[in-house]
This record gives structure tokens, C-alpha cells and sequence, in this order.
């Protein structure tokens, strides 16, 4: 899981965790404790290679799934930390130019989740009412729980909340409070 204490990534990590898959997620050293009571193990990008960590974790054998949910050059990172031959990429921002060499060399697929057409098309609607169902029965058995920042802003500072963003400093899902 690239991204695991971002509000996507938080959430990911609770869903595998709770369909028992054995997880490892990337983030900052600042932030590997709330990944490992999210139920990762911990990986601190900014100081482990992508190569390193698949050693130590993998036996350089690589990941089985690989989701990512950050974009950019940690997609194509994506890549290199795959399972060859039968693993996957998952991606939620697979937007822009990535070389896919890296990808086809060890024999992986790929897939990016694209919810747009469904809503713009009414096709597949119902398969995404599916989806909060089976997040409310994981909310229900307290296996899932929304990580939210512990800022709070306003319409009048929204500059400082999409910088928060920008940086990396948020703690999961940022709220901007609306007041009419």
C-alpha cells in the first residue's frame, strides 16, 4: 500500500487488514506508528528504497498486490516492488505518462479505479452502492474507522487545508467546515 496514512491509504489498510491479508504500507517515519495500529507493517519511503524493502519483505520475490494511492513516480515504483508473474498493480491516480517497460518486464497487470462513468453513465450504480454497504458492516464490527486530521478549517482558510495537503502534513482526510 503506497500511501497508508493518507485518507485513502488509511482506509485500504483497514480493509485488507480486516480481510486478513498481511499488509505493508509506505509512509513517513513521523508516521509509522498510526500505520501499525491502522494493522500495517510500516515502511518509511523517505529513507527505504524501493529495491530494499522488497528484499527485506519480499525475499526480493516482490508483492502480491501492489495498491497505490499517491500517483506520480511512486506508481512507476509500483512497478519495481510487483510479484513477477502473477502479481498486481492497483492504482487510484494512474493519470499522466508512466513507462510501463518495468511493469511488462516482470509479467504483472495493472488496473486503475475509475469511478466517473459509472456516475456519469448510470452504469455499474448499483455495484457502487455495494461498496459503502460493505464499508458500513466494517464501521458496524469496529473494523473500520475514518481517519480524520485534527485540524479544522474553514471556507476562509481552505488555502491552508489544500496546503496541508499539498505537503503531506495531513493526517488522513481534512475537513472544511461550511458554515451557510
Amino acid at each position: 500500500m503506497h500511501g497508508g496514512a493518507g485518507g485513502v491509504g488509511s482506509v485500504a489498510v483497514q480493509i485488507a487488514a480486516a480481510r486478513s491479508a498481511e499488509v505493508f504500507a509506505t509512509t513517513s517515519a513521523a508516521r509509522t506508528p498510526l500505520v501499525r495500529r491502522l494493522g500495517a507493517v510500516p515502511i518509511d519511503h523517505t529513507s527505504v528504497p524501493v529495491e530494499r524493502y522488497v528484499a527485506e519483505h519480499t525475499g526480493d520475490a516482490g508483492f502480491d498486490i501492489v495498491f497505490d494511492t499517491v500517483g506520480g513516480p511512486v506508481l512507476d515504483a509500483s512497478s519495481e516492488a510487483v510479484r513477477t508473474y502473477t502479481g498486481h498493480v492497483v492504482s487510484a491516480l494512474g493519470w499522466g505518462t508512466h513507462a510501463l517497460a518495468p511493469l511488462s518486464f516482470r509479467a504483472a497487470t495493472y488496473s486503475g479505479i475509475f469511478t466517473l462513468l459509472p456516475m456519469l453513465t448510470g452504469r455499474g450504480r448499483e455495484h457502487h452502492g455495494e461498496i459503502p454497504r460493505e464499508a458500513a458492516a466494517l464501521v458496524d464490527e469496529g473494523k473500520l474507522r475514518p481517519l480524520l486530521d485534527g485540524t479544522r478549517y474553514t471556507l476562509a482558510d481552505v488555502a491552508d487545508a489544500h496546503r496541508s495537503l499539498e505537503s503531506g502534513t495531513a493526517d488522513g482526510k481534512v475537513v472544511v467546515d461550511v458554515e451557510p
